[in-house]
């Protein structure tokens, strides 16, 4: 009974050996099989776009449906401020209240720009330990106004933005 044990385990750890060795080895297929593949996953909807040295540059999807009510972490062109990047750093350079004991700290703000560029679901991701200035990072936000919402494929959708705050 040893011996049959020991065989079998023996038998077991050869098979588990041979299959980590043809999953890491590299599979190729035939052109029916690629054709096969492609069709199964709809690869006629992805448009690759490549530069002139061959490096990759982006995938997109043709005749993606794009759903206006779905809110996008990914997007062909990010949600922006009014007035650009610059004019951002202003507004919130003229509208924080800098606390005395601050020190060159930073507060991540994550918030949601919706499609019509209304600012909701505003949330701190990361501070240091004085909630102050949590508190005055999330009351900046809030004093923005609309921003320009994220596109993709020229539609108009909500995505999340994350916003530095420097103190």
């Amino acid at each position: 009974m040893k011996n049959f044990t020991l065989m079998t385990m023996l038998y077991l750890t050869a098979l588990s050996v041979k299959a980590q060795k043809s999953a890491l080895t590299p599979q190729t297929f035939s052109l029916k099989d690629k054709a096969l593949i492609a069709s199964v996953l709809n690869f006629d909807r992805i448009e690759n776009t490549f530069e002139d040295k061959g490096k990759f540059r982006a995938i997109r999807f043709k005749n993606m449906t794009v759903d206006r009510d779905s809110t996008y972490y990914d997007v062909e062109i990010p949600a922006s401020f009014q007035d650009g990047q610059e004019g951002l750093k202003k507004f919130i350079g003229q509208n924080i209240i800098r606390p005395k004991n601050s020190k060159g700290e930073t507060v991540l703000v994550r918030f949601m720009v919706e499609r019509y560029g209304e600012i909701s679901k505003i949330h701190v991701l990361a501070s240091s330990s004085d909630p102050m200035l949590s508190a005055e990072a999330i009351k900046v936000v809030k004093k923005m106004g609309s921003w320009s919402p994220a596109k993709i494929q020229g539609v108009d959708v909500a995505s999340y933005f994350v916003l530095p705050v420097k103190f």
